[in-house]
């Protein structure tokens, strides 16, 4: 909490245009991080899939059924 208060503090004694900056640095690395945070758990979703016994099954019966027609000819 100290770095906030410092912060708040740094703020208030700042000029307009150097509050702008901040506040678009922040705004930016905010996003960054929400983005970040994002891939992290899609990862983690596409592992839980990955996983899954259910899934597996599904992916095997998808390759059996690629196979079939790579063997008729029409991949």
């Amino acid at each position: 909490m100290k770095e906030k208060k410092q912060l708040l503090k740094e703020i208030e004694q700042a000029p307009d245009y150097l509050i702008k900056e901040v506040l678009n640095f922040l705004l930016l690395t905010k996003n960054k991080s929400k983005k970040q945070d994002n891939q992290a758990s899609l990862e983690k979703q596409l592992q839980a899939m990955a996983e899954d016994p259910e899934i597996q099954i599904e992916i095997t019966n998808i390759n059996q059924e690629f196979l079939i027609t790579e063997m008729d000819g029409l991949n």
